[in-house]
């Protein structure tokens, strides 16, 4: 069966996931014995099990290919229009994840126009000529939620103070049994939308929103992987991955910073300071791994030090993940994590309800909520 579809809409997403004509044909062609070629994809009309292939990998629907209204490559339209080179290699599944999340910050800028709303105070931008010191010890007293020692409960206040200050935070999750998963921790799109991967470690995220959240006062789009098992002696930061480092650790550490700022250079005589370095990791949101990961960047620690702690670290995580370990069967049955909503984006799908933007419907399926449960969150 053959149907109609605008061809533009796949130059389109060609451009947008900057992938070649001939990438595309070796994905629709994998493991195939009739072929297909450029002919057969960028036409009029195309077979419809084709299709549903193409959209595989472009995570549209059907729908997006039959729509013939204009499209055009704007800035507006996609960061991948506006910057070619980001500091990781994105896989396919990441490119999915970011798409999909201007695709929904998008159809949030419609509703609010059309609603009316305007959520959350103006926060102020700083450049990297600023000390990212003093910036972090600002906004912190601004976003930092205070007396919280769980480390979820942490985030999720700290994902709403950024909501008062009309900062959106998303998150999302990758399921167990997911065969391709995201390169990327988090991301930030202009002018106020960070997005976070949900970690197995909330400390680990924490630290990507605050590392984020540095990309997004000064203003710098990024799509990022914050790997620190990669770190090695040879790493090099760019002055602005520098910076938003420098934020995310004062800003988690506070005046806390300066019990690592007054460690001298550590040899193994010192068992690179263990108990210190848990006893900071206990009681602020950052873990063991991003302290050390300091001290070697400061040169308070050797790389050999370095290295074998961070060995050590990785080995408690193993062992840990051993001793949690569940069947594929018990992990079916378990509850499905959800992400965390922030107020900012409840609020807006609120106000598009009440002023008869969006139904009923439209509000469950963005919020990814039951039916059931929307009385519970209209009303919220």
């Amino acid at each position: 069966m053959r149907i109609e579809i605008n061809k533009e809409r796949i130059e389109y997403l060609l451009a947008q996931f900057q992938m070649s004509i001939d990438a595309l044909l070796s994905l629709l062609n994998e493991g195939r014995k009739k072929l297909v070629g450029a002919s057969d994809v960028l036409a009029d009309s195309i077979e419809l099990s084709l299709l549903k292939r193409i959209d595989k990998i472009f995570d549209k629907g059907i729908n997006y290919y039959q729509d013939f209204s204009p499209i055009a490559q704007t800035a507006e339209g996609s960061v991948f229009f506006r910057k070619a080179e980001f500091n990781t290699e994105l896989n396919l599944e990441a490119r999915r994840v970011v798409i999909r999340f201007e695709s929904l910050k998008h159809t949030l800028d419609g509703y609010n126009k059309l609603s009316e709303f305007r959520g959350g105070a103006k926060f102020k931008r700083y450049t990297i000529e600023d000390s990212a010191r003093t910036v972090a010890m600002q906004l912190r007293l601004e976003l930092y939620p205070q007396k919280i020692k769980d480390a979820k409960k942490f985030l999720v206040a700290l994902i709403a103070k950024c909501a008062e200050y009309g900062i959106l935070v998303f998150e999302f999750i990758e399921t167990w049994n997911k065969k391709e998963r995201a390169n990327i921790d988090g991301f930030y799109l202009q002018p106020n939308v960070i997005v976070l991967k949900r970690q197995k470690n909330y400390k680990r995220e924490i630290f990507t929103l605050a590392h984020e959240l540095g990309h997004c006062v000064v203003d710098a789009e990024e799509i990022e992987k914050l790997e620190m098992m990669e770190v090695n002696s040879s790493t090099k930061y760019s002055d602005i991955e520098r910076w938003c480092n420098d934020f995310a650790y004062y800003f988690i550490m506070g005046e806390d910073a300066a019990i690592i700022s007054d460690i001298k250079l550590i040899g193994s005589d010192h068992e690179y300071y263990k108990d210190v370095i848990s006893d900071i990791s206990r009681k602020k949101h950052i873990s063991r791994l991003a302290l050390y990961t300091r001290l070697f960047l400061e040169n308070k620690l050797r790389y050999a030090e370095y290295s074998r702690a961070r060995d050590e670290l990785a080995q408690e995580y193993q062992n840990r993940q051993k001793e949690a370990e569940v069947l594929p069967e018990q992990k079916k049955r378990g509850a499905v994590a959800r992400p965390i909503i922030s107020p900012l984006f409840l609020q807006s799908m609120q106000y598009a309800y009440f002023q008869g933007v969006i139904s009923e419907t439209t509000f469950c399926s963005k919020l990814n909520v039951q039916p059931s449960k929307f009385e519970k969150y209209i009303w919220q």
